[in-house]
């Protein structure tokens, strides 16, 4: 009985997660490009010259600490335990929690993106950084729609957020991830 309850929420939440998620994020390689063509929108010529946005900085800030946590918690700390590999107890969840956290992660990193663009500082150096890791939080969401995702697609999209940690540092915008396990 609770096996087929299991089954019954999980596929709610894959139903839930397929409704959230964009329909283009089935390859890497299709989202990087993707992630490509926006960032090469937001150019330093489109940058505001004064804060469009009351509080930018502070939403963007806000925005990448859940998403980033997102992404450590339920994607990169199960990945690197092997929770995705065949065979490994409580996959089927890891997968629908993975799913469901690519696409919350993809949800904040538009509302970033957005109070990046709002920050003269910040739109100047964020906007690469946070079409690549959407890129490739979105092929990950895919591939574990999938069931293929595996240990060193997620240590790559790891690299991502480090290079995100890394540009906002710079912008005057430094974040932890928020990995509140307490929730």
């Amino acid at each position: 009985m609770f096996r087929k309850f299991s089954i019954i929420i999980a596929g709610g939440l894959l139903a839930l997660t397929a409704a959230c998620s964009s329909s283009s994020s089935s390859t890497v390689a299709s989202t990087a490009a993707t992630g490509a063509a926006v960032a090469a929108t937001s150019t330093p010529a489109a940058c505001p010259t004064k804060n469009t946005q009351s509080f930018a900085k502070t939403r963007f800030v806000a925005d990448l600490a859940i998403a980033g946590g997102a992404f450590k918690r339920y994607i990169y700390t199960p990945a690197k335990s092997g929770k995705f590999a065949k065979g490994a107890n409580g996959r089927v969840l890891a997968f629908v929690k993975a799913a469901a956290a690519g696409a919350l992660t993809v949800n904040r990193l538009e509302a970033a993106k957005t109070s990046a663009q709002a920050n003269p500082t910040l739109c100047k150096l964020l906007a690469e950084p946070i079409a690549k890791f959407s890129a490739a939080v979105s092929g990950l969401v895919g591939k574990a729609k999938s069931g293929n995702l595996n240990a060193s697609d997620v240590e790559n999209t790891n690299g991502y957020l480090a290079d995100l940690h890394n540009a906002a540092s710079q912008g005057g915008a430094a974040f932890t991830d928020n990995t509140n396990t307490n929730a």
